[in-house]
């Protein structure tokens, strides 16, 4: 079939891109930190907790210990997941927009080709590529977190698989940039959305804490205008270690990264409703798009 030729064909020119070769890249330079990172961390969280989280934790009858090995993994897998996002974001950019500038659509849709298997076969590619990434990365950021500390969540499948969701989401929404405008421009203008609605999240996260309720608005609006900071709480939420506090009443965790009240299932679904249409939309653009 057409469209599985053309997601293979994607999903080789990806891995041989040079953004994804410098993702890599980078990626491994940041696991080789962070592995050490977490292990001076664990060695000094050990070393400190008669000053610190047993201290506090006593004051309230809870050992904090494995909450902080928690904040750590987070942390990991908080860049995996931002690094993933970029990506999706200008790989997508250049996706369609770079083919039509250079020409190379025209000789494919000359063919007996639909558009529409153009765009579902350039999805299916990417969204392959942008999983196994997610997949590598993220069990490579467990797997330092088991050996440095010993934790390793029996949810990490789940949180995976919603970290590749949102990476799909970035990348669904930016293709439909990349046909109606310069790749330069739909990745500029969805690394801003992006990079705001991030914000918003962090800014709702600060609000349950507070309980601010406009604070709280603010970042679920951010999470209808673009969901991706969702599948992240909702990904977080899973695979972090079981937090006490919110039972006796305190909306905190011992780090920035952990999540108290994760989306509602709803907003997972309006997720993923958001990323098929999306792809419709890219579909439909395509299909009228004067080449």
């Amino acid at each position: 079939m057409n469209t599985f030729r053309i997601a293979g064909l994607t999903f080789r020119e990806a891995v041989r891109r040079k953004a994804l070769l410098g993702a890599v890249g980078l990626t491994l330079v940041f696991l080789v930190l962070y592995g050490w990172g977490t292990g001076l961390a664990v060695r000094e969280l050990n070393e400190a907790l008669p000053r610190g989280l047993v201290r506090a934790g006593a004051q309230i009858g809870q050992d904090l210990t494995l909450l902080a090995i928690g904040e750590l993994f987070l942390a990991g897998l908080y860049a995996v997941s931002n690094i993933a996002g970029l990506l999706a974001i200008f790989m997508a950019a250049g996706t369609i927009a770079q083919e039509i500038d250079q020409g190379t659509l025209h000789s494919i849709v000359s063919k007996p080709v639909g558009r529409w298997e153009v765009v579902v076969g350039k999805w299916l590619g990417g969204a392959a590529m942008l999983a196994v990434y997610v997949a590598v990365t993220s069990l490579s950021t467990a797997a330092i977190v088991y050996w440095r500390a010993g934790y390793l969540s029996e949810y990490l499948v789940q949180g995976i698989l919603l970290l590749a969701a949102k990476a799909t989401l970035l990348y669904s929404v930016t293709l439909v940039g990349s046909i109606l405008m310069p790749a330069i421009t739909a990745g500029i203008t969805m690394f801003i959305v992006y990079v705001v609605t991030n914000v918003t999240g962090l800014v709702e996260q600060i609000g349950i804490a507070a309980e601010i309720e406009s604070m709280v608005r603010i970042g679920v609006y951010g999470s209808l205008v673009l969901p991706a900071d969702a599948f992240w709480k909702m990904a977080a939420y899973t695979v972090q270690p079981p937090n006490p506090l919110p039972a006796l009443g305190i909306n905190l965790s011992v780090g920035p990264f952990g999540v108290i009240h994760p989306p509602s299932v709803w907003m997972g679904l309006y997720g993923l409703v958001y990323m098929l249409v999306a792809l419709g939309l890219a579909v439909w653009a395509f299909s009228r798009k004067d080449l």
